[in-house]
């Protein structure tokens, strides 16, 4: 009878036991990808605790394949990264981090946006060296494609250089692409992509500017564009005029701007739209902006060196900034803007010069979070 109730005793603990395992193994938990451009390696961080969990090798090419941009679907557990250098699109496996499928598109392909319902990506073009324009486009096309398949569905030539920025609607029926040499951006009915003989809307950055988007005008460079959540409101980053640019989505008349720092360069706007977060690549700081009162805070740090890449948390509680020259990633209080977590990639000291070396740059640029 004791030893019956020993046993019994014993299995409840194990049983008990193996219950707080599952348990911590299904607790969820929010993670980053950000791509290391340097080092063709994604690192996967974990936002709670401000560790680095792993890195992914995306080497494919030996020459430099450098990782730029992530996105993530979290309900067809995927995430997709382009490679600038080799001209990629990879899709890889959420849960286990492994290779699925690729698609090559060309030379520098550079941001992406996902229709997670319809499974579609739509990938912009960015700015080719001379001798890298293979196709002969001078980097004017947008790529829509079919993340199941990985095929190229249909190809858009905005027909303005460079188009860098891109998002999509939230109904996945538009989307909004701008030029980095051409001050304009542009309005395009997903039902019309490809080549059609519709003429797509167009709309100027700044009255300052031609009025066609043929000529390369340099004025307002733009870098990257962030929809407000419930998609009234269109936010171009300027690069070139150290603001961010706000339009109406309905009508693309120009509503406000907000300054920032020295080459504004990505963006993140807070599930609430009540923050604007940008990186000012050569201010070396990020911006909070209040959008309801224009009042900003501002986050700098001795090594936050040409910030590139951010991202909010799912609650709106914390920030990650990637810092391409200090080879390191931040994660930031999104309302205090005070540091919580610092993670390097590089050995970084100083010379007897006072000058910073580092040994191995990883560059990490582009990120994206999800929750587990």
């Amino acid at each position: 009878m004791i030893n019956n109730f020993r046993k019994l005793v014993l299995l409840t603990v194990l049983v008990f036991i193996s219950c707080k395992e599952n348990d911590a193994t299904n607790e969820k938990y929010t993670k980053a990808y950000v791509a290391l451009q340097g080092s063709d390696k994604i690192a996967i961080i974990d936002v709670d605790h401000g560790e680095l969990i792993k890195e992914v090798e995306v080497d494919f090419i030996n020459t430099g394949d450098r990782p730029h941009y992530i996105v993530i679907d979290e309900i067809h557990r995927r995430w997709y990264v382009t490679l600038i250098s080799s001209g990629y699109i990879c899709k890889f496996d959420l849960d286990t981090d492994q290779l699925l499928d690729s698609v090559f598109v060309g030379n520098q392909p550079a941001l992406m946006d996902i229709d997670r319902e319809r499974q579609i990506l739509y990938v912009s073009r960015f700015m080719p060296m001379p001798s890298m324009d293979m196709d002969g486009t001078n980097s004017q096309l947008i790529h829509q494609i079919d993340a199941q398949s990985m095929i190229i569905l249909n190809t858009e030539d905005v027909g303005a250089s460079s188009p860098h920025g891109i998002a999509l609607s939230n109904d996945g029926s538009t989307l909004w692409v701008a030029s980095n040499e051409a001050s304009h951006f542009f309005k395009i009915p997903t039902s019309t992509f490809g080549p059609t003989n519709y003429q797509s809307q167009n709309f100027q950055l700044g009255y300052d500017v031609p009025a066609n988007y043929e000529i390369n005008d340099n004025i307002y460079n733009a870098l990257e564009i962030v929809l407000k959540n419930d998609n009234s409101q269109l936010f171009v980053s300027c690069s070139g005029k150290g603001e961010v640019r706000v339009f109406d989505t309905l009508n693309g008349d120009s509503l406000k701007y907000y300054s920032t720092g020295m080459m504004p360069w990505h963006m993140a706007i807070s599930k609430d739209d009540r923050y604007l977060y940008t990186t000012n690549r050569m201010s070396n700081n990020v911006v909070q902006t209040d959008l309801s009162s224009g009042d900003t805070k501002t986050f700098t740090i001795e090594n936050l060196i040409m910030p590139h890449g951010i991202a909010i948390t799912a609650d709106d509680t914390k920030l990650l900034v990637s810092s391409s020259m200090g080879d390191a990633v931040y994660i930031v209080d999104a309302q205090s803007m005070m540091l919580l977590h610092s993670i390097f990639f590089a050995d970084i000291n100083m010379d007897m010069d006072g000058e910073m070396n580092a040994n191995n740059m990883h560059m990490p640029t582009g990120l994206a979070i999800v929750q587990e």
